[in-house]
């Protein structure tokens, strides 16, 4: 997945996405950790961030009105353009100590583009000129994934790559994420 940061532009009455060629870090020591020390580093809880906010800890500049969080899930396909939009998080984290923490995260998202009807496969600059700006449809469909961090407190890191990486949730994590159906 590739994480970009698009800025929000209107014209003729019409919402456009425009890309500023910028990528966020969400795991590792990003902004999700910088966002979970700034709330006190919550833990055995649950815990929720605005795009809004995850853009404002990314530039002080920007806002949930001024940009949008975007994911191109598939950034190496030839075949295929898949692009979402990041609306919320929220996430639980376990851990009694700072050794070793996990945090189940439900991610809120919103369709964007999708596109895989290709006469032929696309170089990296046909696909980048198609996503250089994005007309926002006035019906988007609402999407949630569930993914996990863990690791030590300052090194927060997906799942492992090629493994299995569902994030599994109970408990009180359970009964935090059934509160956003």
């Amino acid at each position: 997945m590739a994480f970009l940061i698009f800025k929000k532009e209107v014209q003729n009455g019409k919402t456009y996405y425009h890309n500023e060629h910028k990528h966020y870090k969400l795991a590792g020591y990003g902004l999700l950790y910088r966002l979970w020390v700034k709330r006190g580093k919550p833990t055995n809880q649950g815990w929720s961030v605005s795009a809004g906010e995850i853009l404002n800890e990314y530039d002080k500049t920007f806002t949930g009105d001024s940009h949008a969080l975007l994911i191109d899930f598939d950034p190496n396909s030839k075949e295929r353009i898949g692009i979402i939009e990041i609306i919320g998080i929220h996430l639980f984290t376990h851990g009694a100590d700072s050794v070793s923490r996990w945090s189940p995260m439900m991610l809120e998202l919103l369709d964007l583009y999708y596109e895989d009807d290709f006469e032929k496969e696309l170089t990296p600059e046909e696909k980048e000129k198609l996503i250089l700006k994005i007309e926002v449809s006035q019906v988007r469909n609402p999407n949630v994934e569930f993914l996990y961090l863990q690791g030590d407190e300052r090194s927060w890191n997906w799942g492992r790559n090629g493994s299995t990486n569902a994030a599994f949730i109970g408990g009180e994590a359970r009964k935090y994420f059934r509160t956003f159906f």
